[in-house]
């Protein structure tokens, strides 16, 4: 008995002391891969409130010597492209002093950027100072509405920024795809859109005028003279030109809030009324004129639950999350249509068809068929997210989640930027282009990719299989099939600037590249009366 009662002793001990080391292992384990403190979590980039200039010029091309070593230097870019996302999203105090840690409470830094709108003015007037506050009396913005700083407002193409043909002047900053239509998502609502600019890009607009028809004129002095952004300076840390693009869908009851960032908003209501709603970001664009990138560095983000149908714990069960942006129910419902388009007037009815139900599209009397009767767009994303890409974005996602940080529901497409920004672009008249240089390297800079898009920005042009004159500058005829979907560089290539025909005397748009890679020139700028007269030669 006396054995027996030692041995259980014993026993009892060395149990006691397996379960306690045991314990511990369990806890330093769950600690590392659950850490709610975030000390101990790593990131694969540097985190700053600073935005990256550019990617080491050296280490460029170093990479680039190294056999055209692009892998490394795509990685590096894509680096670069999670930094600026970052920096970006950086909290500042009430000052505008950056906070010490990218997850303490303050307020991000974009929301101290200039809104596109509060530059390119509907009276062509010059805009407030840098860091003054919004501008009231444009129409559907009262003075209540001016103040709310923090609150994302929402323009259509009936409102100050547009006159004239939608299709002619929208750029993706309100309601409307650029140069397409709207992007329904699966609760049939339209996703909406705004474009900020930092204190460098402003500055460059402001002191050249550039904010207004007239001011591009006298600027460009008869096609003379183009716009030319900074582009920073890498030894002494000092960052370019950055303009940046969101996308913004209403958030439901049928959504999940804490997967989104999210901000109150002002959208227009189905009486043309603005009413503020709850907004979830779903896309992210950056673009930014470095050192290295005259034809700019394009870095394009995404939630994560737009096209996948992904998972979670919530009150203590698996929630399946639902895409937002697209059907999986529905294999055969046309994708990427741009049904309610941005020409004109277009309405559509449900039908219930003999051979199955589908929309009407009433001025063309085209069908699609569709298993709902709620509006909303089949989006599908033509060219996957690279393995690199995404291997690094689960990298940043531990990390965010370590911090409990709502970024881990975000991931990066891709960064599209120069190899080499003093190259030409191709050939683009129809009696001398070459496949594919004319394509791939339409923007010049010789391209590190032919296409990127953002699904949430793009859907629209993501068709596959088109004729290659459509990635062209001039769009000349071309009978020849390519693969395409659109290009960051390529269709900002485009962008002009306001000058006058020197022949007619009339108001023109010059050519590729005069913009520098902004649409807002002439896509958001509007005549100061009385308009400029040409100054005698």
């Amino acid at each position: 008995m006396k054995r027996n009662s030692l041995f259980k002793k014993a026993f009892g001990l060395k149990t006691m002391i397996v379960l306690t080391v045991a314990f511990f292992l369990f806890v330093i384990n769950y600690s590392c891969n659950n850490n709610a403190g975030g000390e101990d979590a790593k990131s694969p980039i540097t985190l700053s409130p600073d935005i990256p200039v550019d990617v080491d010029p050296a280490l460029q091309e170093k990479l680039k010597a190294q056999n055209d070593n692009f892998y490394e230097l795509n990685q590096e870019f894509n680096k670069f492209s999670w930094q600026a996302f970052v920096a970006i999203m950086w909290p500042r105090d009430k000052d505008g002093k950056a906070m010490p840690k990218f997850n303490d409470e303050g307020k991000a830094t974009w929301l101290g950027w200039k809104e596109a709108f509060q530059v390119y003015r509907e009276d062509g007037e010059a805009p407030s100072p840098w860091g003054s506050k919004r501008v009231a009396g444009a129409k559907l913005m009262d003075a209540q509405v001016a103040q709310e700083e923090d609150v994302r407002v929402y323009l259509t193409a009936e409102t100050p920024a547009h006159h004239g043909k939608p299709a002619k002047k929208n750029v993706a900053d309100e309601d409307l795809q650029a140069f397409a239509g709207k992007l329904f998502d699966q609760n049939g609502n339209t996703v909406v859109y705004e474009v900020l600019m930092n204190k460098e890009e402003f500055e460059y607009v402001d002191s050249n005028k550039l904010y207004n028809i007239n001011g591009q004129i006298a600027f460009s002095d008869g096609n003379k003279r183009i716009a030319d952004f900074p582009a920073g300076e890498f030894k002494t840390h000092k960052v370019g030109a950055v303009e940046i693009k969101f996308a913004w869908k209403i958030l439901t009851d049928n959504d999940i809030k804490e997967r989104y960032y999210h901000l109150p908003g002002y959208v227009l209501d189905s009486t043309g009324k603005l009413v503020k709603k709850e907004l979830g970001m779903i896309g992210f664009h950056i673009s930014q004129k470095t050192p290295t990138g005259k034809q700019w560095v394009w870095s394009t983000f995404e939630q994560i639950d737009n096209l996948d149908q992904n998972s979670m714990l919530k009150d203590g069960q698996q929630k399946i999350i639902h895409p937002s942006l697209t059907n999986p129910d529905c294999a055969e419902c046309p994708v990427n249509m741009n049904l309610l388009n941005a020409n004109g007037p277009t309405t559509a009815s449900f039908n219930n068809g003999p051979h199955g139900n589908y929309w009407l599209i009433k001025d063309s009397s085209r069908k699609f068929y569709a298993n709902s009767n709620i509006f909303t767009t089949q989006s599908k994303r033509m060219i996957d997210i690279p393995v690199r890409v995404q291997e690094l974005n689960k990298q940043m996602q531990a990390y965010f989640k370590s911090q409990g940080s709502v970024w881990q529901y975000y991931q990066l497409i891709d960064t599209q930027y120069p190899t080499d920004q003093n190259a030409p672009p191709g050939n683009h008249t129809e009696a001398g282009y070459k496949l594919p240089e004319s394509v791939t390297n339409k923007p010049g800079g010789k391209p590190n990719l032919t296409f990127l898009t953002n699904i949430t920005m793009e859907t629209f042009f993501q068709n596959g299989n088109q004729t290659a004159d459509n990635f062209m500058e001039g769009n000349p005829k071309s009978d020849i099939y390519v693969f395409g979907t659109e290009s960051c560089m390529g269709c900002h290539s485009s962008a002009g600037i306001y000058t006058i025909d020197p022949a007619t005397k009339d108001t023109i748009q010059s050519g590729q590249l005069s913009g520098d890679f902004s649409w807002l020139l002439t896509q958001k700028a509007r005549l100061k009366k009385p308009i400029p007269v040409p100054p005698k030669k």
